[in-house]
């Protein structure tokens, strides 16, 4: 494994961005108008928001601000197997999506792909979605790893065995927090998506621009953010931002599904990895995973002392 496969977290140039992939407004069933939602999310200091009204393109509103509109859209299928719905977002579209609930998960992902914009499978878990039922996935460029308005909403915005399934497969999923905002004050400011970029883009921006920005996901943290970097045949994770972590948990592809919590650093956890903060009742502060035989991926999650989560995206090992 080189340090490149990791990047941009091995000290590379550039800046985070705080990102809202999802977001409603009064075009679809939202509660702010568009220019109003713009605003909301620049008080609550975002770099880059995407209206994803369902089934449509919101123009993007103007702004006296520096936040970054992006287009989107969410498209609504049909669940080929369990009959219900399958939505996939479109994040960085310039316009209108040819794309309707006869639509399959792939043609509505390549349709995507040809208004500029990337597709990622909003909220499987809320969905109702078979693992098997998802032929198509392959065109994805991600999933949604966790969404707000579904936990607040019945308690299903958690998606980590839907993603380690598909990952296990293979896909190569980026995965995205998001609040799917609907309504200020009750599913708004509770998940983003941090995005590295080579600068700060400022303003709205189309076709190329968008994907520029948007292939660069790196983690997705609701409180605590993640970083990454490689030394000495192994994967480090460390950096903490918002106080130490209370415990992890890492995905190792190794052909079968297989979760360890790392809450303490034991002589049984030492098969895996090697925890920073050793001595009894410390809070972690990072770990390190060696790259052993067999091991395809791996991916983190970060609990803060508060039950505050951050999910990192998943590192391949080549």
């Amino acid at each position: 494994m080189s340090a490149t496969s990791v990047a941009p977290f091995d000290a590379a140039p550039g800046v985070w961005l705080r990102c809202a992939f999802h977001v409603h407004t009064t075009a679809s069933d939202g509660w702010l108008a568009p220019h109003i939602q713009r605003q909301y999310h620049h008080w609550g200091s975002y770099d880059v928001l995407a209206l994803t009204d369902h089934d449509m393109h919101t123009p993007e509103p103007d702004g006296a601000d520096d936040l970054l509109l992006i287009g989107g859209t969410e498209l609504s299928l049909i669940a080929p197997k369990s009959g219900g719905p399958l939505h996939l977002l479109g994040i960085g579209v310039n316009g209108p999506v040819e794309a309707d609930s006869s639509s399959t998960l792939a043609d509505a992902a390549r349709a995507v792909r040809v208004q500029g914009g990337l597709p990622f499978l909003a909220h499987p878990v809320w969905s109702g979605l078979r693992t098997d039922e998802v032929d198509g996935i392959e065109h994805c460029a991600g999933m949604e790893i966790f969404n707000a308005s579904c936990e607040v909403e019945q308690g299903r915005g958690h998606n980590d065995a839907h993603a380690d399934v598909w990952l296990s497969q293979g896909h190569r999923l980026g995965l995205i927090a998001t609040d799917d905002t609907h309504y200020p004050g009750y599913d708004a400011f509770r998940a983003w998506t941090m995005v590295h970029a080579a600068d700060r883009p400022r303003g709205s921006a189309g076709g190329a621009g968008n994907r520029a920005v948007l292939r660069l996901v790196g983690s997705a943290p609701a409180r605590p953010a993640l970083r990454w970097r490689t030394a000495g045949g192994a994967l480090h994770t460390g950096g903490l931002d918002c106080g130490a972590g209370e415990s992890a948990i890492r995905q190792p592809d190794l052909g079968r599904t297989a979760r360890d919590h790392l809450s303490r650093r034991t002589p049984a956890h030492r098969r895996w990895a090697e925890l920073g903060g050793d001595r009894r009742g410390e809070l972690l502060t990072g770990a390190r995973f060696p790259v052993r035989p067999g091991m395809r991926y791996l991916r983190v999650v970060v609990t803060d002392a508060l039950g505050n989560r951050a999910w990192s995206n998943p590192v391949w090992v080549e």
